[in-house]
C-alpha cells in the first residue's frame, strides 16, 4: 500500500470515528499517538494535505501540509504511519454502526436517540445537585450531576460524580419534552453496573428542579429503586465548574430547609423498593415471603 493511499485511509478513518462520537482523546489512548499530534493531523495536515495532493503531487502537498503546523515532521510522520493505519482500523471495526447487522436495532435506537436529544436540551444544560437517600445511614446521599452535549455536539452527555469522589459518563434521552431517560455505568470497565434515572421535565424557561426515579445496584448488585430530586447549581458545565462541586453524605443536623423539606419528599419508607438474593435451589413463593420479610424487618431498623 502507497503513503499516499495510508494517508488517505487514515483521514476517512478519523473522520468516521468522530462521526460516530468517538472522542479525540479516546483515539488518541487507542492509538498511542499524543492527543496535539493528532488533531493536528485531522484538522491540519490531512486536509490540507487531500487538497493539494492532486494539483501539487505527493512530496509538495505533504511538504505543504506539515509546514502549517509545528508538532509534526515528515520522518515523525512516516514513523507511525504504519501503526496509525491499522490501530484506527481495529478501532472503527468496534464503534463502526455503519455494517448492516452489526449492530443490535435496540443500540441503534440508543445512537439515534440521544443524537435527537441534542435539539431538545435548551434550558436543562447545567449542574446539578441530586439528593436520595442514603442506602447506608437515614441521611441525603448528595451526588453532582451535569447535562451538556459531546464534544462534536452530535448527542447528549450526562455525567456524576459519586460520594466516593469517581465520575461517570452516560447518555441522556428526552423524549417529548417532558421525560428524560439517564443510563451510565456506575464503575469502570468492564464492571457493568447498570443505572438508570427516570426524570420528569416540567414546562417551565427557568428550571430550578427535576424529580424522577433513581434504580442503582447496591453493593451486592441488588437493584434499589429510589426517589431523586436534582437541584439545578447553575449553567456552566465546564469540566472545571464541575470539579469545584462536592458530592457527599448530608446528616440531617445539617440539613438546611430546602434539604430538609427534600429529605422528606425522598426518604420515607415508602420512597424506594429494595430487593435482595437469597440463596435457594427452588425460588417458590416461600422464597418471595421469606425475602419481603427480611426487607420488611431491614426497613423498620433503617427507619429507627
Amino acid at each position: 500500500m502507497t503513503e499516499q493511499k495510508q494517508l488517505t485511509d487514515i483521514y476517512e478513518r478519523l473522520g468516521q470515528l468522530r462521526r460516530e462520537g468517538v472522542k479525540m482523546k479516546d483515539i488518541a489512548l487507542f492509538t498511542g499517538v499524543s492527543p496535539s499530534v493528532l488533531s493536528a493531523l485531522y484538522a491540519t495536515v490531512l486536509p490540507t494535505f487531500a487538497a493539494q495532493v492532486g494539483e501539487k503531487g505527493f512530496d509538495k502537498a505533504l511538504d505543504e501540509a506539515l509546514s502549517q503546523v509545528n508538532n509534526l515532521s515528515r520522518k515523525r510522520l512516516f514513523g507511525l504511519l504504519d501503526d496509525l493505519h491499522a490501530r484506527l482500523q481495529e478501532l472503527l471495526e468496534r464503534f463502526s454502526s455503519s455494517t448492516p447487522g452489526k449492530m443490535h436495532p435496540f443500540l441503534n435506537f440508543l445512537r439515534e436517540a440521544t443524537a435527537a436529544s441534542v435539539g431538545k436540551l435548551g434550558n436543562l444544560k447545567g449542574i446539578y445537585m441530586s439528593y436520595s437517600c442514603s442506602s447506608s445511614v437515614r441521611a441525603l446521599k448528595a451526588e453532582p450531576f451535569y447535562f451538556a452535549l459531546s464534544d462534536d455536539g452530535r448527542s447528549l452527555v450526562v455525567g456524576r460524580k459519586s460520594i466516593h469522589g469517581s465520575i461517570r459518563e452516560g447518555i441522556g434521552i428526552v423524549q417529548e419534552r417532558q421525560i428524560m431517560y439517564i443510563l451510565f455505568n456506575a464503575f469502570r470497565e468492564p464492571d457493568m453496573s447498570l443505572v438508570t434515572v427516570y426524570l420528569q421535565l416540567p414546562f417551565l424557561e427557568n428550571i430550578r428542579y427535576l424529580r424522577g426515579l433513581y434504580l442503582v445496584p447496591d453493593y451486592n448488585k441488588n437493584p434499589i429503586a429510589r426517589r431523586i430530586v436534582l437541584v439545578k447549581l447553575g449553567n456552566d458545565c465546564s469540566p472545571e465548574a464541575f470539579e469545584r462541586v462536592e458530592a457527599g453524605i448530608i446528616m440531617q443536623e445539617q440539613f438546611t430547609e430546602e434539604q430538609e423539606r427534600i429529605f422528606d419528599y425522598t426518604c420515607n419508607r415508602t420512597d424506594y423498593i429494595k430487593m435482595c438474593t437469597l440463596p435457594s435451589p427452588k425460588l417458590d413463593l416461600r422464597d418471595l415471603q421469606a425475602e419481603k420479610k427480611l426487607l420488611d424487618a431491614e426497613a423498620e431498623e433503617f427507619e429507627q
